[in-house]
């Protein structure tokens, strides 16, 4: 089973990064229309059994959810959660080269 995992932040979802079984490695922020839209982080997976932690606002209403790491798509390596993520952007319907969108690299890695 792969390493690295690619988690997702809105602004109404929100992935708990800090997690002893998680190396954050690295984030993306995906703007579009210069409106920060999300923020990618992909991070390897240091412990086979944790749970990641997922906060999402709906309609007022709050719910966490705990879901097991085995659920995650997992990549090989850390150039695979690359492709994968800028997958992600191709299908949002936004082209990586497009002048609406864009995905940058963040100088760091969110906790």
């Amino acid at each position: 089973m792969g390493k690295y995992i690619v988690l997702t932040n809105k602004d109404t979802f929100q992935t708990i990064l800090d997690n002893d079984g998680l190396e954050p490695v690295e984030t993306y922020h995906f703007y579009f229309f210069d409106k920060l839209k999300a923020k990618y982080t992909i991070a390897k997976v240091l412990d086979e059994n944790m749970k990641i932690q997922l906060f999402e606002n709906y309609e007022g209403k709050e719910y966490v959810n705990h879901i097991a790491v085995k659920f995650f798509e997992r990549f090989d390596t850390i150039e695979d959660a690359r492709e994968e993520l800028s997958e992600i952007v191709k299908a949002s319907g936004n082209s990586e080269d497009s002048v609406n969108s864009k995905l940058v690299k963040s100088d760091e890695v969110a906790v």
